[in-house]
């Protein structure tokens, strides 16, 4: 990963902001997670405004177009700007997961979103490349609601072993 990609990765952002806290004592560390807020709610307040400019000189469509790029629209999500819903949002990603998979992707459902943010999808019996199946969902559910708590699958309990019933020879 080159350093432009990481600086546009959400989780390595979020995982390189947590070892600069860490490595501070307690008082330290405190004043930094504040800081951090500080500069959230004012990177968000300046979203906020160029969302609203660009509601007034265009409509909507100049916002849907920002949120279409990966890089904004999570931005814009981060800040409950993004003028999709989140549901809307995860069921697009799911579908694109599905599509992906091709016939890998089993029964990948989403069940719905939890109050959390939690994003639960059902899946077909484990087996063999079920956990690509839960990586992919879970890159694509990310990318489109980086709003979201994490995905949380449920495996799928297999049904009852079907009997094959056939005529005997010779009946």
């Amino acid at each position: 990963m080159t350093a432009q990609s990481d600086q546009q990765d959400p989780a390595h952002v979020a995982e390189r902001l947590e070892q600069v806290l860490d490595g501070l004592d307690p008082s330290a560390r405190t004043a930094g997670e504040e800081l951090v807020r500080l500069l959230m709610r004012f990177y968000g307040a300046g979203l906020e405004q160029v969302v609203a400019i660009s509601r007034a000189a265009t409509g909507d469509a100049a916002v849907h177009r920002l949120a279409a790029d990966p890089l904004v629209g999570g931005l814009l999500a981060l800040h409950d700007l993004h003028p999709v819903e989140m549901r809307a949002r995860v069921e697009h990603a799911v579908s694109v997961a599905k599509r992906k998979l091709g016939s890998h992707a089993g029964d990948a459902e989403l069940l719905g979103i939890d109050p959390d943010g939690t994003v639960r999808v059902a899946l077909s019996a484990g087996g063999c490349g079920a956990e690509t199946v839960r990586e992919v969902v879970s890159e694509e559910v990310t990318a489109a609601a980086p709003d979201s708590a994490g995905v949380s699958f449920v495996v799928a309990e297999a049904g009852p072993t079907l009997l094959q019933i056939g005529m005997r020879a010779g009946s």
